[in-house]
Parts: C-alpha cells; structure tokens; sequence
C-alpha cells in the first residue's frame, strides 16, 4: 500500500471543497488537529497556468517594493517553509509569504523553517487555480496557517472560477477563528500597510495604503527603465547639440571681431 508521502497521480480538476464556507464572516479551526502536509509531492510535472504566474509576479514585485523601507520584513514566492515539530519534511509553499526572520536572510534561502529562521509568516497569499485542490489552499492550509498564528491569509483568483469575490483576506482573531475582511471596492487591505485591488486591466495591484502610491508590476518596471533610458539619451543628445551650438556661436562671433579688425581706421 502506497504511504502518504509516496508520489500521487495528478489530475486537473477544481479545489475540494474547503470545510469553511468562503463568505461566512469567520472561519473556525479551533479544535481540529494540524494538518501534515507535503504540498509539491506528486504534482512535479504539473505547471502553473500562466495567469497564475503572472499574478503570483505581480504581487511577489508590490510587495518587495512596498516592505522595501522595512528592512524587517522579507517576501517569498513559492518557497518550501517547514513547519511541524513533528514532522520536520512537512512543509508547504505559499503562492507569497511575509516573513519577520531572526535576522536578515540571503536571495539564495532555498527553505524557510520557522523556528530556525524566524517565527511563522506574518502574511501569506494563495492565488486559486487548478492546482488549489491538491495544494489543499481551502481545506488544509486555513487550518494550519490559523494554528501556525499568521495573522493574515489572502485568497486570489482573477478568474472568479474558484472564488467568486475574486479577492478575500481571512485575518485571524484572538480567540482562534478568521474573519473575512473584503474593501467596498472588492478589493482588500492589510494590516502591513499595503492594498491589493484588481485593477482595471484585470490584473492585480499593490497599493501603499497611506500614500494611494501603485507599485510598478514587472512588466512596468521594465517600460519605465527603457523610457529612462530613452529620457537619458535624448537628454545627452540635447546637450551635446546645445555645446555644438554654443561652440558655432563662439567661432561666429570670433570671426566678426576678426572681421571688424581688419577694416580701415579700425
């Protein structure tokens, strides 16, 4: 009989359904034991879809820009982060994570294991897919974020396939339970100072929260780059036309004095 943590056929089909109902007010896991998890097992030949990493880059870049000044905080996308004292192979791969670490921690980290680096993620974002049901992002992972105490779980999914808000965020309670937190506007707001609204190209945004200022996505941060490049050139351009300039103004005006020299009785 094959274990639990041999490799399983994968299948493309919807996410299970989670044990919570998603537009309920509040989640409760109290009581329920920890889920063991092994979240890329068997699904090593199953991609993402290319909107799912799109979305995953757009909000993996808006993060890092907006917790830039905040040398405390660092963003993860998709990185493999342990998390039983039980079980020290089980982990789970968060679409995007907010980690508070010990101490600051290298581009290269290839794992995150909370206890050694740092405590549990203060932030992690889930972008619904095909993927979602084994990845377990309704069912298993409410209840392991919720007892790992992340104070805030953001649920994703541009298509409204999976979640018909298309933008929740579960921030947890005191007393054990999460609460659906959702803007007037669909989108959400966290706690981190940051906003996530689905703009209106249909991708997602990062928002400064307390300046209104929109993070660039990748693909706008390359377009600003070439057109500061293009500025720099035209700029370079410019001056060194305005030094030929002013360089023929000077030989013009040497050869009138020249000029008026040579006349009679000058």
């Amino acid at each position: 009989m094959p274990t639990h943590r041999e490799a399983r056929r994968v299948t493309s089909r919807p996410p299970e359904a989670p044990p919570f109902p998603l537009d309920a007010d509040v989640w409760s896991f109290a009581g329920l034991p920890m889920p063991i998890i092994y979240e890329d097992e068997g699904q090593e030949e199953m991609g993402d879809a290319n909107l799912h990493t799109l979305s995953s880059g757009i909000l993996q870049i808006g993060l890092m820009a907006h917790f830039r000044p905040q040398r405390r905080f660092q963003v993860f996308a998709n990185l493999n982060c342990y998390y039983s004292p039980d079980d020290l192979g089980a982990y789970f791969s968060a679409d995007v994570m907010v980690v508070e670490p010990f101490e600051l921690l290298p581009v290269e980290l290839t794992s995150y294991r909370i206890g050694e680096h740092g405590p549990a993620p203060r932030l992690t974002v889930e972008i619904l897919s095909q993927r979602s049901g084994q990845q377990r992002d309704l069912t298993d992972k409410p209840i392991i974020y919720g007892q790992l105490r992340v104070a805030e779980y953001i649920l994703a999914d541009l298509s409204g396939d999976f979640l018909p808000e298309r933008l929740q965020l579960q921030r947890r309670r005191r007393n054990g339970t999460w609460r659906l937190m959702q803007d007037a506007d669909g989108g959400v707001t966290s706690l981190l100072g940051f906003r996530i609204i689905i703009d209106a190209d249909n991708r997602f945004r990062v928002i400064n929260a307390a300046t209104g200022e929109r993070y660039l996505r990748p693909d706008e941060a390359q377009a600003a780059e070439e057109a500061r490049r293009k500025a720099e050139k035209d700029r370079a351009k410019s001056e060194r036309a305005r030094k030929r300039a002013e360089k023929r103004v000077r030989e013009l005006e040497a050869e009138l004095e020249r000029l008026r020299n040579q006349r009679p009785g000058a």
